[in-house]
């Protein structure tokens, strides 16, 4: 029952907004009456004509922000780390890894491989969306 009075009390203030209705209201159509107010008022148009170029700039402006350089951090320590591992722990596994022998030699392959790729089309793609086309 509540729900209807809040109801019929904001259906009061917006015919009351629109000049539709008489001013002597209850309290509660009142305050709906200047919600109505304040939205009817709102002017409505169309966004500037710069507005998807600003918003554009504002993006390219604040891509990728802190987080850009910080993984071309990540990505050097993770490198040094491979590397470190590599030289430690590396002729252990590179016997485990002979001994395995066909199955698991090919599926290590394959997995370098679509790592490969994925990176060569990723390079491809940022390539392919200048502006000066590829150089």
């Amino acid at each position: 029952m509540n729900d209807e009075r809040e109801w019929e009390a904001q259906e009061r203030g917006l015919r009351a907004a629109r000049g539709q209705a008489p001013i002597d209201l209850d309290p509660l159509a009142l305050e709906y009456r200047k919600v109505a107010r304040a939205v009817l008022s709102h002017p409505v148009g169309a966004p500037p004509g710069d507005f998807v170029a600003r918003a554009a700039a504002r993006i390219a402006r604040y891509e990728g922000g802190i987080e850009r350089p910080l993984s071309r951090v990540l990505v050097a320590v993770f490198a040094v780390a491979l590397v470190a591992a590599a030289v430690i722990y590396g002729t252990r596994y590179w016997q485990v890894f002979q001994q395995a022998g066909g199955p698991a030699s090919g599926w290590v392959l394959a997995g370098l491989a679509c790592v490969a790729l994925s990176w060569l089309s990723r390079q491809l793609a940022v390539i392919a969306r200048r502006p000066d086309g590829p150089t």
